[in-house]
């Protein structure tokens, strides 16, 4: 997805879905960062940009934020350091962030919590921490193939993640592998036809979040997910990812979710986005996911 156009447009408009202006507010430049490290995987990126005036144009050179320090610290039961891992700005992406080749490889650490500090030019430092949603495993499923809309389901059958104090939450994304027009379902052909949707926009279709009352639960502990025919767009090759939320981005999906109109609430209680950022706005969150590929045939 387009992660810093997106923060751009989502915190420009923050001021007005919040809550009424009696004055206009005068707007100041504020660090966006965007990280999503994932359980059992190697480190990911971070991505650095400012926020720009809700009536400007974005151009991605002009929001990229260059020559910033930027590390991510493993902490200790008791909250220091217990391991530093350096980034280095990609040569040909400024504002993007990696590890350096030393601990390029270093994967992240389930039910750990890791520490951003990121300096910027001018001397902001910008802070966020996020606790590593528990692994889990997709232990089998009824079907690798299934056709569109026949009462036979995707059935999958899943260990359970866990997080430190409050039951697992979970996405559910469907990704297209072969996101031709000619393979649209009859939904996502309405979809097509009847929006301003590309196929790219359409190739990955989410669910809102869900939490372990969405799926029946086994006898044995386990959990039986199945697959409703709106998450499924295309035709073919579909690859299904469940991801485990940690806190970071379950705050910030569920109020933005109320700030897009998913909400009862009249426009002067709407409440903020949360973000769990020090030092600015964005979000520096963890997941851990499970994958498993299958065919919808017509």
């Amino acid at each position: 997805m387009p992660r810093a156009a997106l923060w751009l447009v989502l915190i420009g408009m923050l001021g007005w879905a919040a809550c009424d202006q009696v004055e206009p507010v005068r707007f100041t430049p504020e660090y966006v960062v965007e990280s999503y490290q994932i359980a059992g995987e190697p480190l990911q990126p971070v991505w650095l940009t400012r926020t720009l005036p809700i009536e400007a144009v974005y151009v991605p050179d002009s929001v990229r934020v260059r020559g910033a320090q930027v590390r991510i610290a493993l902490l200790d039961e008791q909250g220091m350091p217990e391991r530093w891992y350096p980034y280095e700005e990609h040569p040909d992406s400024p504002g993007y962030y990696v590890p350096v080749p030393l601990v390029r490889e270093a994967r992240v650490r389930p039910l750990r919590t890791y520490r951003l500090e990121a300096r910027m030019p001018d001397g902001t430092l910008l802070t966020a921490e996020t606790t590593v949603p528990d692994t889990f495993r997709v232990l089998g499923a009824n079907l690798d193939s299934v056709r569109y809309q026949s009462e036979v389901r995707l059935e999958l059958i899943m260990t359970r993640s866990e997080y430190p104090g409050r039951q697992a939450v979970y996405i559910i994304t469907t990704e297209a592998l072969e996101p031709t027009e000619e393979n649209l379902t009859p939904f996502g052909r309405a979809l097509y036809e009847d929006s301003t949707f590309t196929l790219e926009e359409l190739r990955v279709s989410g669910s809102p979040i869900l939490n372990e009352a969405n799926y029946t639960e086994l006898p044995d502990g386990t959990l039986r997910l199945q697959l409703p025919w709106l998450a499924v767009l295309f035709y073919g090759p579909n690859r299904v990812t469940i991801s485990a939320l940690d806190d970071n981005l379950y705050d910030l999906i569920r109020t933005q979710s109320v700030q897009q109109g998913g909400s009862t609430l009249s426009p002067g209680e709407i409440p903020a986005v949360l973000e769990h950022v020090e030092g600015g706005r964005g979000v520096f969150g963890s997941y851990a996911r499970v994958q498993y590929t299958f065919v919808v045939a017509r």
